[in-house]
């Protein structure tokens, strides 16, 4: 009995063709999407390496990396930030990153500061891969290093943008669109805009007005003092009472050497004119028992004793005027780099007393002088009594270009040591304080 071997060579045939289909396709390499949600907008990504990376503005925060493998390494591929750093809103692309391309960093922040070096690529997008669409932000500094590129196809309009390139890096953009817009190119970097028909110039004019790096107030306050620093607006003392009266001016230019996305510290030069005003005559005197000098009230002048004023009414009032010239040194956090939102400034300002002087006034109320109009200005250099050198602390806390500040000085406004037998020592520790409101720009 013969038997027919065909079928059976067919049914073998048939299962290793199966079979070598399965391994073919087990093999296979698939577009493995791996994503992994972030807990916060993402306003901060650096990226270094060789790595090609793009930067979504979305509706959501997560990180997808699209990479090929095949079906049995899905449950193998590791989580994308087991190999990144996230923190406080920034997130670290390393070097050694171990996927290369299909990187996506989904935002929903619109302050934004992208930062690329290396030969590293960064592509700013939006959500719906539309080219022809607008994306708004309030804040957008790019940094770009070494051989990096960074293109931004689409308009972008934002309130306040920097573009700084260094090295060979490569900026690309379609249209940054902003009112406070500032380019930093450096090296042989270049700043390329897509469909110009020109090319722009590698190094660009550095503004310094422009990009805050040049800054300057006015300032106008209320003066008084106490007998310590940031005591108060009048003095405990009786005879040091004051009228508060507006007497504080001061202008202020300066430059920011060091600026930050938060921070600016800055050196500059300040004019200080300050007015006391006294409801009484003032002078110095002297306590001859113990040779110490006082700034206070005084008795009228022997002139206004002889017998012919008798019964007649005057009124004294006293101004003391002093100009400082001083060298502030500036530390501020702002919100923004501009000056929108919330700053805070602390402000160190040593200095020398230049100028000081007290006119005395003294109005006649009654009897033939008053009858007359007299009025009469006595004048005081009041060399001895001021001490030169100052120094005093400044606080600021403002709101776009305004701010309300706290002046007060570290150094007594009058001479507190003797330094030779012709320079007087002053009895009370008096310390300057203003008040008010200052415009900055």
């Amino acid at each position: 009995m013969k038997r027919n071997p065909k079928p059976l060579l067919a049914a073998l045939l048939l299962m290793g063709m199966l079979f070598g289909l399965g391994l073919a396709t087990q093999a296979q390499q698939l577009p493995i999407a791996i994503r992994q949600d972030l807990g916060a907008p993402v306003g901060t990504v650096k990226v270094a390496g060789l790595h090609d990376v793009s930067v979504v503005l979305d509706t959501a925060d997560y990180l997808q990396v699209v990479v090929l493998g095949t079906a049995d390494q899905v449950d193998s591929l590791r989580r994308p930030l087991e190999n990144m750093k996230f923190s406080g809103g920034t997130l670290t692309i390393p070097a050694d990153f171990p996927y290369v391309n299909g990187i996506n960093v989904h935002t929903t922040a619109r302050r934004l500061h992208l930062e690329v070096r290396d030969d590293s690529q960064l592509w700013l997008l939006g959500a719906d891969g539309r080219a022809d669409d607008t994306l708004r932000l309030e804040f957008l500094r790019i940094d770009a290093d070494d051989h990096a590129i960074v293109q931004s196809p689409r308009v972008v309009v934002a309130d306040q943008a920097v573009l700084r390139g260094d090295g060979f890096a490569t900026l690309r953009y379609r249209l940054v669109d902003s009112p406070d817009l500032t380019y930093k190119i450096h090296a042989e970097s270049r700043l390329q805009q897509l469909g110009a028909t020109e090319v722009d110039e590698p190094f660009h004019f550095f503004n310094p007005f422009r990009n805050r790096r040049v800054i300057y107030s006015i300032s106008i306050g209320l003066g008084g003092w106490s007998e310590a620093p940031f005591g108060g607006m009048s003095a405990p003392m009786g005879d040091y009472s004051m009228n508060s009266t507006l007497g504080f001016y001061d202008v202020r230019i300066g430059w920011n050497f060091l600026r930050r996305r938060h921070w600016d510290f800055g050196v500059g030069i300040a004019i200080t004119n300050v007015a006391y005003s006294f409801p009484r005559l003032m002078g110095v005197s002297t306590d001859e028992a113990t040779g110490l000098s006082h700034f206070g009230p005084v008795g009228e002048p022997s002139e206004y004793l002889k017998p012919r004023y008798d019964g007649q009414g005057r009124v004294w009032n006293s101004r003391l005027r002093s100009g400082v010239y001083s060298l502030p040194l500036r530390v501020e956090w702002h919100r923004r780099l501009d000056y929108r939102g919330l700053r805070l400034a602390a402000e160190l300002r040593p200095g020398i007393d230049v100028s000081w002087y007290m006119r005395s006034q003294c109005t006649w109320t009654s009897g033939t002088e008053a009858e007359a109009g007299r009025t009469d200005l006595l004048t005081d250099t009041l060399s001895c009594a001021f001490n030169r050198l100052r120094c005093d602390l400044r606080f600021d806390i403002g709101w776009g270009h305004f701010s309300f500040y706290v002046q007060g000085a570290l150094t007594p406004l009058f001479r507190t040591a003797r330094k030779d037998d012709d320079t007087p020592r002053f009895d009370t520790h008096v310390y300057p304080l203003s008040v008010g409101f200052s415009f900055n720009y």
